[in-house]
């Protein structure tokens, strides 16, 4: 089968190429050049950005792959460069979507008003009503967050009459090489010898869906090679979220830091800390469906996981820290007012 992925070269898709080539498969990987991609006989590349891919569909098109996988859909416009592209010429197509494209994730961030959605979430769970969720990161109408939105994108898959889609929805991905460094906040503070780390007391019973970047990898490598006819979506991630404690002291536990998890109201908790997030709204999916239909199921285990994840975040450290976000004179200053009523009592 001859595969060609978009995004190939970054931190899920490097894993998706590797695993498809060790299965036997032709992958041809198109980015902008930017990163080296997996080395191997059944891999080659095309050098172009997102934005040129209507000038290189002669190539595409002769290339003729039999399934393509796009691991970075944000926007409609983008996306339907590339329908133009490969329907007709391909059989399937693999769109890698998100979590954000839950109603739920909108109620969590107070964006959208109503009670907490139910959760797990399954496929069939509300979308947002509105879109575009990450305007206001834009710098100006021309940034990519202005336009980004999954759920047209989504739309625009599975109306195209000459493509099979497969979606894709994933969880918090974490790993090595994460872009977005997940774990940092936690890690940084238990590497600087913190002796407590607040949390605030929602928060700590909040749960959200995560996922190990192999495992996410290995799912979006099998919905390629589903030769089943038809449209589908699944959400990926692990059987079930633990609480946000609960993760915290598996971070702990994995990084053999012994400091102490201090839970506070939210009133009580430094400025820097307070989120204004809805904690009752959970964010976790159902990932039953691609469990059974797929058979997907995580190749790594969360001890192992986390241990690797933080040894890379510890070899290659995040270069870009915001100094407020770890005012730990303030995080004390918290610590000893909750130690005060205790005392008083004494």
């Amino acid at each position: 089968m001859r595969v060609l992925i978009l995004g190939g070269s970054g931190f899920i898709g490097s894993h998706v190429v590797r695993q498809l080539a060790i299965n036997g498969h032709e992958v041809i990987v198109a980015h902008r050049g930017h990163s080296a991609i997996e080395s191997g006989e059944r891999i080659s590349e095309l050098i172009f950005g997102r934005d040129k891919i209507s000038e290189f569909g002669a190539q595409i098109r002769k290339i003729a792959p039999d399934v393509v996988v796009d691991m970075i859909p944000k926007t409609a416009q983008d996306f339907w460069s590339l329908l133009r592209v490969v329907a007709g010429v391909s059989r399937r197509l693999i769109v890698v979507s998100s979590v954000d494209v839950y109603r739920a994730y909108n109620r969590l961030r107070k964006a959208e008003p109503g009670a907490p959605d139910p959760v797990p979430l399954k496929e069939d769970a509300p979308l947002r009503e509105r879109l575009y969720p990450y305007r206001g990161n834009a710098v100006d109408a021309l940034h990519t967050a202005y336009e980004y939105e999954k759920i047209l994108v989504e739309r625009l898959a599975l109306a195209e009459p000459d493509l099979f889609c497969t979606i894709l929805r994933l969880p918090v991905v974490y790993g090595p090489k994460d872009p977005q460094y997940r774990i940092f906040d936690y890690l940084k503070r238990m590497d600087d010898k913190r002796s407590a780390i607040i949390l605030g007391k929602q928060q700590a019973q909040w749960r959200v869906t995560r996922g190990y970047v192999e495992d996410v990898a290995a799912a979006v490598a099998l919905a390629s090679q589903d030769g089943r006819t038809g449209n589908h979506i699944y959400n990926v991630g692990e059987p079930e979220a633990v609480p946000e404690l609960e993760w915290l002291k598996l971070l702990a536990e994995a990084a053999e830091w012994d400091g102490e998890i201090v839970t506070l109201e939210d009133e009580a908790l430094p400025e820097h800390l307070f989120q204004g997030y809805d904690w009752r709204q959970h964010l976790t999916m159902d990932s039953d469906r691609l469990r059974q239909e797929l058979s997907w199921k995580e190749v790594v285990d969360r001890k192992t996981a986390l241990k690797e994840t933080i040894a890379w975040q510890r070899q290659h450290p995040q270069e870009d820290i915001d100094p407020e976000k770890f005012n730990y004179k303030a995080e004390d200053e918290a610590l000893v007012s909750q130690k005060r009523p205790a005392l008083s009592k004494s």
